[in-house]
C-alpha cells in the first residue's frame, strides 16, 4: 500500500516574440512535441550562445523525453550563464536524483533555496528528495517550512503526511492528509494516502470511505480499488471485495496479481470453481504463489470425500 508523493518542477519559461525560436520551442513543448522543441532551442542557441533561457528550456525538453544526461548538461550551462537561475538549480537537482546522485541533488536544491528563500515549492521539492534518501526528519522540516510560507500548499501537507507515515507517526500522517483534502477536496492522491494510513491504524471503515472518495474522483485508480477490496475483505464483505477486484481484473487483465487476489477472495467466499479459474489465469501469467495456491486447492478437493 505504497503512498504517493507530489513534487512540482517549474514550467517552461515564457520568452519573447512569436518569431523567436525559443518561443517557438516553448509552444511546441507545451503541445508535447519535445523533439521539435529541442530543434527550436538548438536554433536559438546557435543564434545566441549566451541565451540561458534557451539552455534551460532545452533541458526541460530533454528531461521530458528521458535524456537526463543531456538535461544535466543544459541546466549546468544555464547556471553558468545565469548564476541566480534558481529554477535551473531546482531542475538540475531533480535530474541529479534521477541519475542516482542524491547528495549533489540536495546541494542544488539548497542553492535554489538560498537564491529564493521565500519560495515554498522549493522546500517542498527538497523534502521529496530527502524522503527518497530516507531522511524523514529533514524532509518533515522542509515540508513544515513550505506550509509556513504557503499555508494552502496542499501538496506539502500530503508529502509531510507521507514522511510522517514512513517514519512511524501514523496519527500525524492522518492529520496532514486531512489538511491536504481540507484544502483541496479533489486531491485524490491524498484521499488514497489517508485510506492507507487509516488501514494501518485499524480504522478500516473510515479507510473504505477514503478510498471511495478517491475513486469518485478517479474511477480508474487501480491502487485505490485494490486497497479498498482488501479493506472490505477484512470486514468479511466478500461481495464488496469481489466487486472491486472484478474491476481490477477487467482493467488489468495481463497482470497476475488481480487474478490471484480475486481467486483468494473467491476461495474465502466459498466459490471453489471461480477460485480455481482465477488462480489458473494468475499461474499462466507467471505468478508462483498462484500456482502453489492452485495445487493446494486442487489437492484439497481431491482428498475431500
Amino acid at each position: 500500500m505504497a503512498g504517493c508523493l507530489l513534487f512540482v518542477t517549474p514550467a517552461i519559461h515564457a520568452a519573447g516574440a512569436a518569431g523567436d525560436p525559443t518561443e517557438q520551442g516553448i509552444q511546441k513543448a507545451l503541445r508535447g512535441d519535445y523533439p521539435g522543441a529541442i530543434g527550436d532551442f538548438n536554433r536559438a542557441i546557435r543564434l545566441n550562445p549566451g541565451d540561458a533561457e534557451a539552455y534551460y528550456n532545452r533541458g526541460l525538453a530533454r528531461g521530458s523525453i528521458g535524456d537526463m544526461k543531456g538535461a544535466f548538461v543544459d541546466y549546468t550551462k544555464s547556471i553558468r550563464l545565469d548564476p541566480k537561475a534558481f529554477n535551473a538549480y531546482n531542475n538540475r537537482g531533480f535530474t541529479l536524483a534521477a541519475l542516482g546522485r542524491y547528495a549533489e541533488a540536495i546541494a542544488d536544491m539548497t542553492r535554489a533555496i538560498t537564491i529564493m528563500p521565500e519560495m515554498a515549492q522549493l522546500y517542498n521539492n527538497r523534502g521529496t528528495l530527502r524522503m527518497s534518501m530516507k531522511q524523514y526528519a529533514q524532509a518533515i522540516a522542509d515540508f513544515t517550512r513550505a506550509v509556513e510560507i504557503e499555508p494552502l500548499l496542499a501538496g506539502a501537507y500530503n508529502n509531510r503526511g507521507l514522511a510522517r507515515n514512513l517514519s512511524g507517526d501514523l496519527p500525524g500522517a492522518v492529520g496532514d492528509y486531512l489538511k491536504a483534502v481540507g484544502i483541496d477536496p479533489r486531491y485524490k492522491v491524498a484521499w488514497y494516502n489517508l485510506g492507507n494510513a487509516r488501514v494501518a491504524l485499524g480504522e478500516t471503515r473510515a479507510a473504505i470511505e477514503d478510498y471511495s472518495k478517491a475513486l469518485v474522483l478517479d474511477p480508474g485508480m487501480i491502487a485505490a480499488r485494490n486497497n479498498r477490496a482488501f479493506a472490505r475483505l477484512s470486514l468479511a464483505d466478500y461481495s464488496g471485495a469481489l466487486e472491486d477486484l472484478n474491476r481490477v481484473v477487467s482493467a488489468t487483465p495481463r497482470i497476475a496479481s488481480g487474478w490471484y487476489n480475486r481467486g483468494v477472495v473467491r476461495k474465502l467466499a466459498g466459490d471453489r470453481k471461480g477460485a480455481i479459474e482465477d488462480l489458473r489465469w494468475a499461474s499462466a501469467l507467471g505468478d508462483s504463489l498462484a500456482a502453489e495456491a492452485l495445487r493446494e486447492l486442487m489437492n484439497h478437493g481431491a482428498s475431500t470425500p
